[in-house]
């Protein structure tokens, strides 16, 4: 039998494959080694090699782009006759001002020379198509200026935007377009003034066809589709994408799971789940507001959530208001059809063609489609498919909990997602990893392309390293039989950082002992490695009988330490930060870690001042490495902290992770040992 033992780093993988005797010992090395690459990233700075290409070959993309755009106009508005066929004529032309003849087009016949020039500075000057699904809602920047822009076009009774710079520029103001100085104009208002040139100028120039007009126009104006990023893939059911949030089906999951979640207890009598006909009636009640406080749900009785209450349908919220579909209108509507809505909401990216459609299909007036379209939604996606809300839903309404609900529908487990080690040999990794990656298309040309990949680019090639070194192992000494991963040990230390770390061993021994007889006097033997974590954390957050938690002020006994009610919490989220120690984990409440979710203090309870000012009050009594990562700008300063032994280690930690569920598609099984454990057999 044998057994492959892998040492994983940002910039190699260590291997050593033995082999095993009948009682498990190991009786003969077969071979190892060590594969050496790059880990995707600029020596110096540590960014991403593909960020870095990435950055210089958007600005020469566009420059292309308008380049070949100017071509092709030019080539059209050659072949109408439209510009000047010798060099003096072009250099005669090129100083006449386009915005002088823009503004003239609209009042007298332009020479065909004229408007061949006024045709073609457009070619560089067309205006932004915002895209709605990615520039903002209502209050997004760019719509902002252009709507400024409009209103003081209106103001100067102008017809057209070349009018109203032309205006401008003889008043001796600025005519140049910057994001914040009302001039920046949209492509649609280019789109107008294009049609208001092409009416007055028609009469006078019957020798330009209406296809010729509309192959010019189509050249100016056309912007290709963004490339479609695909949701990742459901948790339950890996086959199908993710629902987004914003989903009426989600939001209605999301309300019936955390009402199931949900424990009250009225004066004098303990906490307990509500029956289902209590349910029910909370969910009705939040599925027709945005939210609802405990005190109105249930007055005068404890709930075990620490917050003020529950959300209700975020989505049909914000649609159901005044100004945009009406609550008669959106309730009256069946699920399908507000399904429908919402998915168009997320996927058409053109404002104007969504103002009609809104129109059109549902009556709605010029002002109210416009506020539909524009309106901010629940973003993100769930861990969840479609399909699989689907199938939990029924479960669900009937009192199920979530991961009742898993089994009843037959999706298998709710969290248990190992591989079993059926495969012969490692295929890409996006096809295991199917809910850890993202951008897979189903037109992809090669695996990347059709399976996706995982963002961190030092993961990415990590894995693909991986997979080449067990199919090469495989291929010449046939598939291990079991596989050890060991996590990412301390990078190369000095005798001096040596030394140290020796004397904090000593001091976390002498510390884990005093703990231990502290549990011990609450009948708590041979405490397991979590329940001395907390208990380390425990004694961090202050002296003996002063100890709280950081997000609720509530007391931390020592019997609150040793029960479920208290939890280990990072500070800034973990999926986001990839900090696991020591300093960046706090002990509080269950129910704090529940309303804090994945997020920052600062953004779980920032909008609450209030309350985040007796959170940091709360942190200053934390040591000095943990306070500073409850500020607003705590994000902002971890990325300027990491520095390359930060990053590296977390980096490897994450990747022995995944190493661990790609390797037992193949294997089985797979264990992972701590990064001390070399040290600690020496």
């Amino acid at each position: 039998m044998l057994r492959l033992g892998l040492d994983l780093g940002t910039n190699s993988v260590g291997w050593v494959l033995y082999r095993l005797g009948d009682d498990g010992e190991p009786i003969e090395l077969v071979d190892g080694g060590v594969s050496i690459h790059s880990d995707g990233r600029e020596p110096k700075s540590q960014a991403s090699n593909a960020a870095t290409r990435r950055s210089k070959r958007g600005p020469r993309r566009n420059r292309d782009r308008l380049l070949l755009r100017q071509r092709r106009v030019a080539h059209l508005l050659d072949g109408l006759d439209l510009l000047p066929d010798n060099e003096a004529a072009r250099l005669a032309l090129r100083n006449e001002d386009p915005l002088r003849l823009r503004a003239e087009a609209l009042d007298r016949a332009l020479t065909p020379l004229e408007l061949g020039r006024v045709l073609h500075s457009f070619a560089g000057r067309r205006g932004f198509k915002s895209n709605r699904r990615t520039d903002g809602g209502e209050d997004g920047k760019v719509r902002k200026d252009a709507g400024l822009l409009r209103r003081r076009m209106a103001q100067a009774g102008v017809r057209t935007l070349g009018e109203y710079l032309w205006r401008r520029r003889g008043k001796g103001k600025t005519t140049r377009a910057r994001l914040g100085n009302g001039l920046y104009p949209d492509r649609e208002m280019v789109a107008e003034e294009l049609q208001a040139i092409r009416d007055a100028q028609v009469p006078h120039h019957p020798e330009i066809a209406d296809e010729d007009w509309d192959a010019v126009f189509d050249t100016l104006l056309h912007q290709r589709d963004l490339h479609e990023v695909h949701p990742g893939f459901c948790t339950l059911i890996p086959s199908k994408r993710r629902a987004y949030k914003a989903y009426p089906i989600f939001q209605e999951f999301r309300i019936w799971q955390e009402v199931l979640n949900l424990e009250v207890a009225q004066p004098g009598q303990d906490y307990r789940r509500l029956d289902p006909e209590q349910a029910r009636r909370v969910v009705a009640e939040l599925k027709s507001v945005k939210t609802r406080s405990f005190d109105v749900l249930f007055p005068e009785a404890r709930v075990n959530f620490r917050r003020k209450g529950l959300d209700g349908d975020l989505a049909a919220s914000a649609l159901r208001s005044n100004k945009r579909f009406g609550r008669r209108l959106w309730d009256g509507l069946t699920l399908e059809r507000q399904q429908e809505v919402v998915e168009r909401l997320l996927e058409t990216e053109d404002h104007a063609e969504l103002a009609n459609w809104l129109k059109d299909e549902f009556g709605l007036d010029d002002e109210r489609a416009g506020a539909v379209a524009s309106a901010r939604l629940p973003a993100g996606t769930t861990h969840l498919s479609k399909a699989a809300i689907e199938r939990l839903l029924p479960h669900m309404r009937e009192g199920s909990l979530y991961h009742e609900a898993v089994e009843k529908a037959g999706l298998g487990h709710h969290s248990d997602l190992r591989g079993d080690g059926s495969l012969d040999r490692l295929p890409y990794y996006g096809k295991v990893l199917e809910r850890d990656v993202v951008g897979g298309r189903e037109d992809g040309r090669t695996d990347v392309e059709r399976f996706g990949r995982v963002a961190n680019p030092t993961v990415h090639i990590a894995l693909g390293q991986v997979k080449q070194l067990f199919n090469a192992i495989a291929d010449r000494y046939g598939k291990p039989h079991e596989v050890v991963v060991e996590l990412a040990r301390e990078l190369k230390q000095s005798r001096e950082d040596r030394e140290r770390d020796f004397v904090e061993n000593r001091r976390n021994l002498e510390r884990n002992e005093r703990l231990r007889k502290l549990v011990a006097d609450a009948d708590v033997d041979n405490p397991p490695p979590h329940l001395m974590r907390k208990l380390r954390l425990w004694e961090e957050q202050g002296p003996a009988g002063a100890r709280v938690c950081a997000f609720t002020g509530e007391t931390l006994s020592i019997e609150r330490v040793l029960s479920e009610e208290t939890e280990i919490e990072h500070i800034l989220p973990y999926s986001r930060s990839l900090d696991d120690s020591m300093a960046n984990t706090v002990l509080c409440m269950r129910s704090a870690n529940r309303e804090k979710g994945r997020k920052t203090p600062f953004e779980a309870w920032g909008g609450d001042p209030e309350r985040y000012e007796q959170i940091l009050a709360r942190a200053s009594a934390l040591p000095h490495n943990k306070q500073w990562r409850f500020q607003a700008n705590a994000m902002e300063r971890l990325e300027e902290r990491s520095d390359f032994l930060g990053r590296q280690l977390s980096e490897t930690r994450y990747l022995s992770r995944a190493t661990r569920s790609y390797l037992e598609s193949a294997v089985h099984p797979v264990w992972v040992t701590p990064g001390r454990m070399s040290a600690m057999l020496r």
